[in-house]
């Protein structure tokens, strides 16, 4: 069992050179990353999926996790197919109001600005990689 929460960071195939990342604005908290707790016996890629899912309704790959960016937790990388695009969606979870590409870190944040940069900025090759 985990006692550790995931958070997914998202980027695009097609991201290109300002390389946009998803966040969801969480009604309580702010504008934060897709994530949340896993389930017994679930593994850090599977629950990412599975949250990034839950909460922006898109699929991508797993393609490294570092459990050293963020403490008591485990950022997974993964990669959409999906095009970035400047329009906000809806999610299926109640507690999510909008779902969005970003370039520049948003104002109200459920996160401080130095954890979005240490994520934002990670070299992800120093990272343990998957291919899930």
């Amino acid at each position: 069992m985990r006692d550790k929460f995931v958070i997914s960071w998202v980027t695009s195939k097609y991201g290109g050179e300002e390389n946009p990342w998803v966040m969801v604005l969480h009604e309580e908290r702010g504008w934060e990353f897709p994530g949340g707790t896993s389930e017994p016996e679930e593994k850090f890629d599977i629950a990412a999926l599975r949250e990034l899912y839950e909460e922006t309704g898109l699929l991508g790959t797993a393609k490294a996790y570092d459990e050293d960016l963020v403490e008591g937790g485990v950022v997974v990388w993964i990669e959409v197919e999906d095009e970035p695009g400047p329009e906000p969606w809806l999610s299926n979870d109640p507690k999510i109001s909008e779902v969005g590409w970003c370039i520049e870190i948003p104002n109200t944040l459920g996160w401080g600005v130095s954890e979005v940069k240490a994520i934002r900025d990670h070299d992800w090759s120093t990272s343990v990689t998957l291919s899930s």
